[in-house]
């Protein structure tokens, strides 16, 4: 891990009304991110992460007050700014990987599986996400309302990401656009 992370989300704003605080913000951002990019999906899961990953992560983060309950973590992360963490991340996953000339990015649709609640009318959580096909690594994600609003959010989703060089493919019928008209997509011409 590359100290720049902590660079980044030390620019996160706590959401705590100010009095002690047991556990360090920076601490509880870090250790979500590590453990759900390896595959954690809960508390529990966090806790496990921690203790099989305990050596190792005390090297970025202290945990002076050991792991926080994930009560507390979902507390905390529930309240930050969802804009500003994705800046923040965006921006670190940006310094760590270069775009190429000619990479792949691929833009992709999902409806979250076991996502609606329909006691409260909930609706499932559908998502456009972009990944880099070399690497793997999603690079962003814009939450839609339906499937039928994806055309609305990969422009959005594009200029968040601000690519440039890149190829990028799509499971959606549309013509992308960057914010001064100019298409993402255009067509060769044809050999004579």
């Amino acid at each position: 891990m590359n100290a720049s992370l902590l660079e980044h989300v030390s620019r996160l704003k706590d959401p705590r009304i100010e009095r002690p605080k047991r556990h360090a913000l920076l601490d509880m951002v870090v250790l979500t991110i590590c453990a759900v990019v390896s595959g954690a999906e809960g508390g529990e899961d966090m806790a496990a992460f921690d203790h099989e990953k305990r050596g190792w992560l005390r090297r970025f983060i202290p945990l002076k007050n050991g792991v926080p309950s994930h009560e507390c973590i979902a507390y905390v992360m529930s309240r930050l700014s969802p804009k500003s963490f994705q800046r923040c991340f965006l921006d670190w996953t940006r310094e760590v990987m270069e775009h190429t000339q000619g990479e792949v990015i691929a833009v992709h649709s999902k409806t979250a599986r076991r996502s609606p609640d329909r006691k409260r009318g909930k609706n499932p959580l559908h998502r456009v996400s972009a990944w880099a096909t070399a690497n793997r690594p999603v690079l962003g994600q814009e939450q839609t309302e339906a499937k039928s609003n994806e055309i609305t959010a990969i422009p959005k989703l594009l200029a968040t990401l601000e690519l440039r060089g890149c190829i990028v493919t799509t499971d959606a019928l549309v013509r992308l656009e960057n914010l001064n008209g100019t298409p993402y997509l255009s067509a060769a011409p044809s050999p004579q």
